[in-house]
């Protein structure tokens, strides 16, 4: 079981690295906690540290939040593609491994029945982080703004992932004249990199929020005094836009 333990730890290394090495191209860099963890564990249990078996098993636990949530997003966002569910069943399968293979003395997890109602209860706290998630999603702008109270919106992914809303907030209605783009020949305000702070539950967006956008002429972020709620229920086109498209994941 000793060597079980060790070999799975290396796994989850060689997991964790493989990973951040693929988002590097995706999302950019990040800090890989989990993977460091799981060094760590490493290094005191070849040290013979008297608590590394404790490490083992925090980074065990861990490691099935992270691909839980992994299984999660497949579940409720990627409609149905369920061949990416691998991405999260590998460091599933082998946070596991660890967590049954590790030995320790503690009480509350001191035998399998009790580690396998432990690996439910964070299996658990993963799916069901997704009750209430908040994501930024980043889109491209543009405000048609007229001398009326109220004024419409277009916010887009792609030129055929869109969606047009009505909004009448005046103070974003005056920062964004102060600070958007203007194009001759076209009409509106352009807000390139708009920042949208969005809430999901088990898949739904339940609220969004705009929070700011980048002058790309001036390299400025500009970023709204206060936060302006979208009214869901006047969205015209495809409010699923402003669904996170990447696999929301620690490591």
């Amino acid at each position: 079981m000793k060597k079980l333990k060790y070999i799975l730890s290396i796994l989850l290394v060689i997991w964790g690295l493989l990973m951040a090495w693929s988002k590097l191209f995706s999302v950019g860099p990040h800090f890989p906690f989990l993977t460091l963890l799981i060094v760590v564990a490493l290094i005191l249990g070849i040290s013979k540290y008297k608590k590394a078996n404790l490490t083992f098993l925090a980074s065990a636990c861990l490691w099935l939040i992270s691909s839980a949530e992994t299984i999660g997003f497949v579940i409720f966002f990627d409609e149905g593609n369920y061949g990416r569910m691998i991405l999260g069943v590998i460091p599933f399968s082998l946070s596991i491994g660890l967590l049954l293979s590790t030995q320790t003395k503690l009480k509350l997890i001191n035998t399998n029945a009790k580690k396998v109602f432990l690996a439910s209860l964070f299996v658990l706290i993963g799916i069901g982080s997704y009750a209430y998630k908040p994501t930024t999603k980043e889109v491209n702008c543009w405000y048609f703004l007229d001398s009326g109270k109220t004024y419409n919106v277009l916010l887009a992914e792609a030129p055929e992932r869109t969606f047009e809303v009505e909004l009448s907030s005046d103070e974003l209605k005056n920062e964004v004249k102060a600070d958007a783009l203007q194009y001759e020949g076209r009409d509106g305000y352009y807000c390139p990199e708009t920042k949208v702070r969005v809430v999901t539950r088990f898949g739904t967006i339940i609220s969004a929020q705009i929070m700011s956008f980048r002058n790309s002429e001036i390299d400025k972020k500009v970023t709204f005094s206060s936060p302006t709620k979208i009214p869901l229920n006047k969205v015209n086109g495809k409010l699923e836009i402003l669904k996170p498209f990447l696999l929301s994941v620690w490591n």
